[in-house]
């Protein structure tokens, strides 16, 4: 099936196309057939500021998959990627003063250059976490493209650190664990657990200090310009899924939550519904990822009682908090405490 070039919202520059299309052909693998059904050209990759659909990009990255069905495929497509591959959001994050700076540029920024992941940091203490929260449903690809970022984004740290501190790091994977994360936890040193909701770099808050050697004042101040030209050409308000995702965690055990969301935003349910279908998601995919997140992190890093938090999370049965979470993880919300421990 052959998906149009002309999807409602862009998700991904085209650019990252490009750089993929030149990976798998050192694998003898063509770029028709990187971008077959895409309803793309290999020229149009190219074209400045060119934007792919949600549903050509995950076609892509099914394309690639299918020509390469190694479970290393995801490692691969990380390694492969550098400071550069970013564009001014790169340069600028490079030449920042901080790690911490870095962050808060890329949070601002990631919009110029993706909006398939939501980015923030959180702080807790004497520890922080990176957290990447996929913005629309990513299926089976979810996998792959988790291995891509953690492997894109140690590879980054390794070149700014050297043999940094690996062990202090902890990473949360929206997935199963495979036999080529094997390197990660013997090699590297990290500790990884599988299974969780979001993907997260647990690491020392105190590094978000740290200086970076590569760091350029007057670099930093002129590719932080382009970025906020390119962010203000994408558009910078928050797009529906994003507005409705920040609404719905507010309104989560009330009834109707749907209906007031759309009053709040003033449009109807039938045209929020519509526009969420538009950009790829819907209303109880969105609500499902909250509830999801929020129990984990209730469970692993509060007191609360499972019927609690089953009322926070806006279910009026516990049991019914039971059969969703079992849907999820596996297990009972209390073997999944029992078994990870209460942080």
């Amino acid at each position: 099936m052959t998906v149009s070039a002309s999807a409602p919202e862009g998700v991904l520059l085209a650019q990252y196309g490009e750089l993929l299309c030149q990976q798998m052909e050192k694998q003898g693998i063509t770029a028709q057939q990187v971008l077959d059904g895409t309803g793309l050209q290999r020229a149009q990759l190219s074209e400045p500021g060119r934007r792919m659909s949600l549903a050509a990009t995950l076609r892509m990255l099914a394309n690639v998959r299918e020509q390469d069905p190694s479970p290393q495929l995801g490692v691969r497509m990380g390694m492969s990627m550098n400071i550069g591959s970013h564009g001014f959001l790169g340069y600028a994050v490079q030449s920042s003063r901080t790690l911490g700076q870095a962050f808060e540029l890329v949070i601002r920024y990631v919009r110029t250059r993706t909006s398939l992941l939501d980015i923030r940091i959180d702080r807790d203490g004497a520890r922080a976490a990176l957290i990447l929260e996929e913005r629309y449903p990513l299926g089976d690809l979810k996998a792959m493209i988790a291995d891509a970022l953690i492997t894109s984004i140690l590879t980054i740290g390794k070149k700014w650190f050297g043999e940094f501190l690996a062990h202090q790091i902890e990473i949360d994977m929206p997935c199963d664990a495979g036999e080529h994360h094997r390197h990660w936890r013997e090699q590297a040193g990290l500790k990884v657990n599988f299974g969780r909701a979001l993907l997260q770099i647990h690491l020392p808050a105190q590094w978000l200090d740290i200086p970076l050697s590569t760091a350029d004042p007057q670099l930093a101040a002129l590719a932080a310009a382009r970025c906020e030209e390119e962010l203000q050409q994408a558009g910078e308000d928050r797009d529906i899924v994003t507005r409705v995702r920040d609404l719905a965690g507010c309104h989560l055990a009330e009834d109707n939550s749907l209906g007031i969301i759309a009053a709040q935003l003033h449009l109807t349910t039938r045209t929020l519904r519509r526009r969420l279908q538009q950009a790829g998601t819907s209303y109880l995919t969105l609500v499902e990822q909250i509830r999801r997140r929020r129990a984990e992190e209730y469970l692993l890093h509060t007191d609360r009682s499972v019927d609690d938090i089953a009322g926070l999370l806006g279910y009026s049965d516990p049991s019914n908090f039971g059969r969703a979470f079992r849907r999820w993880y596996g297990e009972s919300p209390r073997q999944f405490r029992d078994h990870r421990g209460f942080r």
